[in-house]
């Protein structure tokens, strides 16, 4: 078995200071006056964050509050046969018959999005609630886990290789958590080792229904394609388009510049974080996805430097977004490289037990009636306010939504 070590975040000062020399030669551009957020992150609401990036912003507290959790690193084999070193927290519960429950994300986030519910999952403040092991690994080429030296590492192998983490950590059966690209390797784990995985909540879809089935089948359905999907994918999520396609390109720039890095992940939380007021803010052309709010609604300056800054440091942007050209494979050609199937027939659904929550704002969830023909849905909830950064935005609501679905 793989060593399992402690791990400690350790930047050297050196990169503090190098980062802060680049902050404050930032050659600025132009825009229209009085655009805003319109053609992406506003002028002055970016040169304010990068002052305060550069002169006030302490990573070092950041540093410490992630140190205070237990962290690990060790080896994992993917299918290409590489040995991956990846990093993760572990943070047991002290309480008898705690479970164990895996938390998972994806880009622009990292594992500093749990800080504030970790604790609270692990020892809770009311001695009623259920309590868990709690397992919150770097994704590969993310934070401080290894980058991938090949190819090959989308949901399908990712799943595996969490498998063999939690065996490794001693876990025959686990629950699980996840949002974003979280949510999908949770659909690969529900369909590649359903007896690994006792229920699954999601804050997105996590597998399309096989065939026929993947059509819209009612107004409902086509009303959401219509007027929620589409739109969002065609307004609103032009990353995942450059991510998927030729992201080394745009990764010359991010990886280079403190400030254009900052701007790439901050407009994304913009748009998809629960920012609005009612009333407040633009629309998209299609006039479905809001866009405006003030992000100081839900996050600190410091919040947002934090997920910011562990991508700088760490050097993963470029390596973060692989996993959107992973996703963009044909599925024939990822479940040849893996060894088994990565999608589902016409007419199956998962068997495990899941529960789903739609969020405010985010990447769209499609319909129930959509979710129940590929997953077994045994819990939905609506949550009343939150986009998708649930753990950083709403954590009570997150908290409370996983305690009554794993109860």
């Amino acid at each position: 078995m793989p060593e399992i070590r402690l791990f400690q975040i350790a930047v050297p000062q050196t990169e503090i200071d190098d980062l802060r020399l680049r902050l404050r030669d930032t050659r600025w551009l132009s825009e229209v006056p009085g655009s805003g957020w319109l053609h992406g992150i506003d002028l002055g609401f970016a040169q304010e964050l990068a002052a305060y990036w550069a002169d006030e912003f302490d990573w070092r507290a950041v540093e410490s509050m992630l140190n205070g959790f237990p962290q690990f690193r060790t080896s994992l084999t993917a299918w290409t046969g590489e040995s991956l070193g990846i990093h993760f927290i572990h943070r047991r519960s002290p309480r008898p018959g705690a479970r164990p429950l895996m938390i998972q994300h994806g880009w622009p986030s990292s594992v500093y999005d749990f800080h504030k519910i970790i604790d609270e999952l692990a020892e809770p403040s009311d001695p009623s609630a259920p309590a868990f092991h709690v397992i919150a690994p770097s994704l590969p080429g993310y934070g401080w886990s290894d980058i991938p030296s090949r190819i090959g590492y989308g949901p399908a192998a990712i799943a595996d290789m969490w498998v063999e983490l939690m065996s490794n950590l001693g876990y025959d059966q686990f629950l699980y958590h996840g949002g974003d690209w979280g949510a999908a390797v949770g659909g690969q784990l529900a369909l590649r080792r359903p007896e690994r995985i006792a229920r699954i909540h999601l804050t997105a879809s996590a597998l399309a229904p096989g065939g026929s089935d993947a059509r819209p089948q009612n107004d409902e359905e086509r009303r959401f394609f219509a007027e929620e999907q589409e739109p969002y994918i065609r307004d609103d999520a032009a990353h995942r388009g450059i991510h998927g396609t030729k992201f080394q390109t745009m990764a010359f720039h991010l990886e280079d510049s403190p400030v254009g890095l900052m701007a790439w992940i901050v407009d994304k939380w913009w748009l998809l974080a629960d920012i609005l007021r009612e009333g407040e803010g633009l629309r998209s052309a299609a006039g479905k996805m809001p866009r405006g709010g003030d992000l100081y609604r839900r996050f600190t300056k410091d919040q947002l430097l934090a997920t910011v800054a562990i991508y700088w440091f760490t050097r993963t942007q470029s390596s973060a977004m692989r996993i959107y050209h992973e996703a963009m494979r044909p599925p024939a050609e990822v479940e040849a490289e893996v060894g088994a199937r990565v999608r589902l027939r016409d007419g199956e659904r998962s068997a495990v037990p899941t529960g789903f929550v739609k969020l405010t704002r985010g990447t769209p969830l499609p319909p129930r009636s959509w979710c129940e023909r590929a997953c077994n849905v045994v819990h939905w909830a609506e949550f009343p306010e939150g986009g998708h950064f649930p753990a950083m935005e709403v954590p009570d609501l997150l908290l409370a939504d996983l305690r009554r679905f794993f109860a």
